[in-house]
């Protein structure tokens, strides 16, 4: 009998330690592979980490593994030292981090197999042989016809385009061996197209900088006005590296960005790439990730969890509007997709390719320390540059849903020349609050410190934090009156507004509420595709990234809650979004005009925005981020806790203060806290936080070591949990 030997194993708990069990077999066991193993009354699955002839437990009390799930292993050598990197460097447990790297399809007990191809081919190809099925068995006579004509063999789906019953007359021809088959790897290869658009001066540019160092690791960031021809770059690049046989991972922050994307890399490509995002299947997403992996697709195209796909010749990793918060995963295992991305590049010694035009202020400071490669495209190859933002006074104004006189009149304006409409307003529903006119009750959420928001559609009271709905009270709950209103606007409202003021307009409206997958989005936006007259409402799903060239008139209803909000990022957001907005406008044969309503036309930051760009704009806001010592010219660090009491949850962050405050150079951190989180009572539960600020990244991460083990020991529970938010993106 062998000797037993003893594995390490990553299991999916939120425990800051791996597991260990006993391997009895003599096979080769290799890091990465899956294990059903047995744990407590049942069963998990663990990826093997590493394996040992000796261990620090008695041996008799380590159990046996169960079962080898895997043949092969499913996560690479290098995607194991990322997921390490990502657990040391965001402070999350090893094993949550391991499986957030497959695919949620193999997160459980399947079995691994790779989705290859299966093609049947003659055993004899006699004609003679062939020729005797044609009476005795018209059906495999034909599907052996077609074989005899493709030597190299057919296809499932070559064989069903023959005979849709297939399956029955391939196995009577197996039984009788005249057929065969074998597992082939059916490689997609690309397809150039043969005619490309023709480059601006900026483009030819900029690829002729970027081409020659596409060897070797280096952050590219492609700072280009909207419209400006990022896409037809990115493009150029995948088809050099391409062209080297290798594969390119191609990120975007939203599915309704993909429609248009997958058009364009089709017609520049063929079918050699895959899309993974959201909408799909776990199935759909995992049959994309083990294409890719095999090498059968050479682009991998999706949103951020489409970071961890693996393959053996990654090439280069594009982020397109990097600037996006999507990119940041907010709960479970916190990452930002942009950061690891570039860390995984920096690990294969590859190229990353960043862009946006409205780039995120982290990666203006790193161009600023000359750390990135930085490159600006300040003309459209279209006729007419990104409209300017003009503002629109609505102070004593009197609104149609949401609209002054003068936005209506620049609509109608807009409609009778034929051209296209996009108005965005950040706030779904019918309206945001519901009170009584008598005695000033509001409609709460009974598990969040939020109103309830009115859907007139389903005639309900709605919250967007936790789901929690009611119907809409006949008489206030308070004092019995009867006089109970709504207030403000939602895109709903908006909606129903437009539709009946311009009847015989198309108003299509683009929101959580209507759009529930790609394919939704891709439907609902046929209209605007058409070129025919139309009006486009809608939060952020159309913000960025779409190019539609008859759209000829942006609207920004409602930004002034931006204005004040607490958040320190919130100038950044709402300038980004202005600029995103205005620029879907004037991409084609005409001008474009941008209007965005305002009650605060004297504001510094409404000021800023008719007079500079958002270079101009930026470079200010992150001289006031460094005069405050804030993000990204400091690192944030935030320990958070939620619990069934406010009380536990300060407690529990009161205990975890006092742990890093016995490290050394603790004094030389800022903390706040532990405080009650901005929205204290979110679905039923009570949070707190305790965040960290330094300028000085070691002193900070030496705090972190030094305390974090003692740190980890800290149980969480049903009653009190809590998580830290490394780089957290608001304080």
């Amino acid at each position: 009998m062998p000797p037993s030997r003893f594995a390490a194993f990553a299991i999916a708990l939120p425990l800051y330690r791996a597991f260990e069990y006993r391997i009895d077999d003599s096979e080769a066991v290799v890091a990465g592979t899956r294990y059903r193993l047995p744990f407590g009354q049942g069963t998990r699955t663990g990826v093997l980490l590493s394996v040992s002839d000796s261990t620090d437990y008695a041996a008799e009390r380590i159990k046996p593994i169960e079962a080898r799930l895997d043949q092969r292993p499913v996560l690479s050598e290098h995607m194991l030292a990322l997921a390490k990197w990502m657990s040391e460097y965001y402070l999350q447990p090893t094993g949550e981090v391991i499986f957030q790297c497959l695919p949620s399809y193999l997160r459980g007990s399947r079995v691994y197999q790779s989705l290859r191809v299966k093609r049947w081919q003659l055993v004899d190809s006699d004609a003679d042989v062939i020729d005797e099925l044609q009476s005795r068995s018209p059906r495999q006579f034909e599907i052996g016809l077609a074989l005899l004509r493709q030597p190299g063999g057919m296809t499932a789906a070559q064989l069903k385009q023959i005979n849709p019953n297939w399956h029955a007359v391939v196995r009577a021809m197996e039984s009788k061996q005249l057929l065969r088959w074998e597992w082939v790897d059916a490689a997609v290869n690309p397809v150039i197209a043969s005619e490309l658009p023709r480059l601006s001066d900026e483009q030819s540019a900029i690829l002729g900088q970027i081409e020659p160092r596409l060897r070797h690791f280096a952050v590219h960031l492609l700072d280009g006005i909207t419209g400006s021809g990022k896409t037809e770059i990115y493009l150029r690049l995948i088809q050099a590296r391409l062209a080297d046989g290798l594969q390119v991972i191609y990120l975007v922050p939203e599915i309704g960005l993909t429609n248009q994307l997958i058009d364009r890399v089709r017609q520049r490509f063929g079918d050699c790439f895959a899309t993974s995002h959201s909408s799909l299947t776990e199935y759909q997403r995992y049959r994309a990730w083990d294409r890719f992996r095999r090498g059968e697709v050479r682009i991998m195209l999706g949103t951020r969890s489409t970071l961890f796909s693996q393959c053996e010749r990654l090439g280069m990793i594009i982020i397109d509007e990097e600037h996006d918060h999507s990119y940041r995963q907010q709960d479970g295992v916190r990452y930002h997709a942009r950061d690891v991305a570039i860390k995984r590049a920096q690990m294969l010694d590859i190229p990353i390719v960043l862009g946006s035009a409205t780039a995120s202020l982290e990666s203006i400071a790193n161009c600023e320390r000359d750390t990135w490669f930085h490159y600006r495209i300040d003309h459209r190859p279209t006729r007419y540059p990104p409209p300017p933002i003009q503002l629109i006074d609505v102070r004593n104004s009197r609104f149609e849903f949401g609209c002054a006189a003068p936005t209506l009149a620049r609509i109608e304006s807009h409609l009778a020349q034929s051209g296209q409409v996009l108005i965005y307003l950040n706030r779904r529903g019918f309206a945001p609050v519901v009170m009584c006119h008598e005695c000033g009750w509001q409609s709460q959420c009974r598990n969040c410190d939020a109103r309830l928001t009115l859907h007139q559609s389903l005639q309900t009271l709605l919250c967007h934090h936790c789901g929690f709905n009611q119907a809409i009270p006949e008489t206030c709950p308070d004092c019995g009156h009867d006089e109970i209103r709504h207030y403000g606007i939602g895109t709903e409202q908006l909606e129903q507004g437009l539709r009946s003021r311009y009847p015989d307009t198309p108003v299509l409206r683009v929101d959580r509420d209507v759009i529930s997958s790609r394919d939704a989005l891709k439907a609902r936006l046929q209209q605007l595709q058409s070129g025919e007259s139309c009006i486009l409402i809608g939060t952020q799903m159309i913000a960025k990234g779409h190019d539609y060239p008859a759209i000829t008139l942006s609207v920004v209803l409602d930004a002034d809650q931006a204005l004040f909000s607490a958040s320190y990022r919130a100038s950044e957001s709402l300038v980004q979004t202005l600029f995103q907005v205005s620029g879907r406008s004037g991409r084609g044969d005409r001008v474009g005009e941008a209007i965005v309503q305002t009650r605060f036309t004297e504001h510094p930051l409404m000021q800023a925005l008719q007079r500079q760009g958002y270079r101009e704009i930026a470079a200010d806001l992150l001289q006031e981020r460094r005069l405050l010592g804030f993000p990204p010219c400091a690192r944030a660090v935030i320990f958070r806790a939620d619990a069934l009491e406010l009380k536990q949850a300060l407690v529990k962050l009161e205990e975890i203060k006092t742990l890093l405050g016995q490290a050394r150079h603790f004094e030389r951190l800022a903390s706040v806290g532990p405080i009650p989180a901005l929205m204290t009572r979110r679905i039923g539960r009570y949070r707190a936080q305790l965040c960290l600020l330094s300028a000085d990244f070691q002193a900070l991460r030496s705090v972190l070591s030094q305390a974090m083990p003692a740190i980890q020991e800290i149980a969480s529970s049903p009653r009190v949990s809590w998580n830290v938010d490394v780089d957290a993106y608001d304080l």
